[in-house]
């Protein structure tokens, strides 16, 4: 008797299960499906292969500087990467490991800002950032991508890093900052990949501050283009999916890859921890 309870409550959890990933999965499918038709009809679902067409592809590809709107979403993307892994890890060690006067109450108003939404700042930003000539440059779109949720989220992986450790790569004659690059980083890979994951598709997918720092069409990035493109056509629901599709994939395909690196370092870590 208890194995059938047990068999019907795993059969309903399987379901349960599967009815999630059935709902998860539908957005992208419709959107990957409709991509390929040329349609104003968003409920129009016949994908019979002669209704399919690469030519929303042909048209978005086609715009002009678009290999310029590509270029600026993966060297904002990744430089904002490396810029947010470097800071925030040293900031994270320093608050971990360190002792200096009012380390908690400097990590607490850092933290604080967490509760304050990133459009109230937006206005200050800009100020900021035209004041020093900064508009319409790179620097305006990559050095305000480190964050206090990178410095909190590397804090508490250091915090975890045995201080045995530490004090046996100082003992060995090793300083501050070469006790973090060969002891620490090591220790946190797998926070640093997560971290890694996390700047890398906020950064690709924001379009708020882009819109505000960049004027010019050369410095708009790849969200930015394709949300003005779409409104110099009819509507064209095949277009948008199109261009959801061209937007979606690069973070898509950069999780991937870093995921099978995030299990490593989730191993890597259990082991030198």
């Amino acid at each position: 008797m208890k194995s059938v309870k047990k068999l019907v409550r795993h059969g309903v959890s399987d379901v349960i299960l599967l009815g999630v990933i059935i709902v998860s999965v539908f957005p992208f499918l419709y959107m990957f499906l409709m991509s390929f038709k040329s349609t104003i009809n968003a409920f129009d679902f016949d994908f019979s292969p002669d209704k399919l067409t690469l030519e929303q592809y042909v048209k978005v590809f086609e715009v002009d500087n678009f290999e310029r709107y590509i270029f600026n979403s993966v060297f904002v993307a990744v430089a904002g990467v490396i810029l947010t892994l470097a800071v925030c890890s040293l900031a994270g060690y320093a608050f971990a490991k360190m002792n200096f006067k009012g380390n908690d109450k400097w990590f607490l108003f850092l933290i604080l800002t967490l509760i304050v939404p990133s459009e109230v700042i937006i206005v200050p930003l800009f100020l900021i950032a035209r004041g020093l000539g900064w508009l319409n440059m790179y620097r305006a779109l990559i050095l305000p991508l480190p964050t206090a949720l990178g410095v909190f989220i590397m804090r508490q992986a250091i915090l975890d890093v045995p201080s045995d450790l530490i004090d046996a790569a100082k003992i060995d004659g090793c300083g501050n900052f070469k006790t973090f690059v060969r002891v620490v980083l090591p220790v946190v890979r797998s926070s640093l990949l997560a971290l890694a994951i996390f700047t890398f598709v906020g950064a690709w997918n924001n379009f708020l501050w882009p819109l505000v720092a960049c004027t010019k069409e050369e410095m708009k990035t790849l969200p930015l283009a394709l949300s003005l493109m779409k409104t110099q056509y009819n509507t064209d629901v095949g277009l948008t999916m199109a261009c959801a599709v061209i937007n979606f994939l690069p973070p898509f395909l950069f999780y991937i890859f870093m995921q099978s690196k995030f299990k490593e370092g989730l191993t890597m870590g259990g082991v030198k921890g």
